[in-house]
């Protein structure tokens, strides 16, 4: 999957952090509210998805994070 995004993507190394970035994030992360987490809402998701915008182009992070495969994919390796 990460492949084929990468290789989607005009930015592959920066598409490769980005994932990479989301994949640590969440292994790491103690969230309190996780179905609204797990449904991309709530001000924990909110306050997550900001700080990513920090670092990385708007576009990129709507576009995979909006990807409901790779959003599917993600929380299940997590294990959030």
């Amino acid at each position: 999957m990460v492949r084929n995004l990468k290789d989607e993507s005009e930015n592959q190394i920066l598409t490769e952090q980005f994932i990479f970035r989301v994949f640590q994030d969440l292994k790491r992360k103690k969230i309190k509210e996780k179905v609204k987490f797990k449904t991309r809402m709530g001000p924990e998701f909110d306050r997550w998805a900001f700080s990513l915008e920090q670092e990385f182009p708007k576009e990129l992070l709507v576009e995979i994070l909006n990807d409901d495969d790779f959003w599917e994919k993600t929380l299940k390796v997590t294990k959030l």
